[in-house]
């Protein structure tokens, strides 16, 4: 049996402060008793306490257990990232990393037992704050590739099919994360012609990341080509409205996001964006009413509590009153794991 006892050192873990979370999220009713399991917190979106959770089991767990252990571990570490503190998760994985960057005999038993999923996030985390800018994560995805290819042919040689389906799966995605790390490292022509290269991803998604990409370098006639390609109707109608913002026609772009709110009532998307270009064009007010809007009638995530927060500082000399105030509105939001889940850091609300 292989240990990884390693794994259990507590040295190699950090404590997780509340001193960053506001008063109105500590005192609410809707805080998780100290019994809850880590399932009732995952699912209640109380990711701080959930990271507490996994790294307690994760200790207590037999050395052996590799199963039970990289689950727990991809749990913190996940956790970690959803409440804004990759840094910490970034440092924590650094002894399953090091470990598998080495030609060794522990290493070569250690590495079949590790979750696919664990293995990708431990690539992003690699990436996290790196030197290089990004390269070793890069390189980690092309080495990710090659064994995902020799995977493929064993089991199309085999007649596996659902094991052919979950490797060229696992090979799509790949190139997909390939292009997300380009993009990071501001290679983005780069990306772009990788995305050429991707003749077997879905041709939407494609379309849309190539539209993405060419606004991201300027080039907004060249979006606008590869958005014509965009099949899914809400997806590309939205597109359209934000170069609209792109060629300075604000007022434009408030009316197509305005007909997308009927027409999509479900996206919050188009609420956000309307409100921005309503920024822009000077109508600060009546950003503020859409947003504040957004805010009582949908769970609360990043951008809205961003945009919210920064509205209140250009409108009002009670800035400060009017973010406390949306701490506790969303402290009263009944807890899930949408959106970066429930609980929210004083930095989200720019206090």
């Amino acid at each position: 049996m292989t240990s990884l006892h390693f794994l259990q050192d507590s040295d190699s873990y950090h404590q997780l402060f509340a001193d960053d979370i506001p008063k109105a999220f500590l005192d609410s009713e809707y805080q998780p008793s100290l019994n809850a399991t880590l399932p009732e917190l995952l699912q209640g979106g109380h990711f701080r306490r959930a990271a507490e959770k996994s790294l307690r089991d994760l200790l207590a767990s037999p050395s052996d257990a590799a199963e039970q252990i990289f689950q727990l571990l991809y749990t913190r570490l996940a956790c970690l990232i959803l409440i804004s503190r990759p840094d910490i998760a970034a440092q924590e994985a650094i002894p399953l990393i090091d470990l598998l960057a080495r030609s060794s005999a522990a290493g070569d038993d250690v590495l079949p037992l590790v979750p696919w999923d664990l293995r990708l996030l431990l690539v992003r985390l690699q990436s996290i704050g790196a030197a290089d800018g990004g390269r070793r994560g890069i390189m980690a995805l092309y080495a990710l590739a090659g064994e995902v290819r020799a995977n493929l042919r064993n089991v199309q040689q085999s007649g596996d099919d659902a094991g052919a389906t979950l490797w060229t799966e696992r090979l799509l995605d790949l190139g997909l994360r390939v292009c997300d790390a380009l993009v990071e490292m501001g290679e983005l022509e780069t990306a772009t012609r990788h995305l050429d290269t991707l003749t077997d991803v879905d041709a939407d998604e494609l379309a849309y990341r190539k539209a993405l990409l060419r606004v991201r370098v300027g080039d907004v006639s060249g979006a606008r080509i590869s958005a014509n390609n965009i099949n899914n109707v809400s997806r590309k109608k939205g597109f359209e409205a934000s170069l609209e913002v792109a060629d300075g026609e604000y007022s434009v772009a408030v009316g197509s996001m305005r007909t997308l709110m009927a027409e999509y009532p479900e996206d919050e998307q188009f609420a956000q964006n309307a409100a921005v270009a309503l920024l822009y064009t000077g109508h600060i007010t009546s950003a503020r009413d859409l947003l504040e809007d957004l805010a009582s009638r949908t769970p609360m995530f990043p951008t809205l509590l961003f945009n919210l927060s920064t509205v209140y500082e250009l409108c009002s000399e009670r800035a400060p009153e009017r973010k406390t105030a949306l701490t506790e509105q969303a402290a009263a939001k009944t807890p899930g794991p949408q959106s970066g889940g429930w609980e929210r850091a004083t930095f989200e609300f720019k206090l």
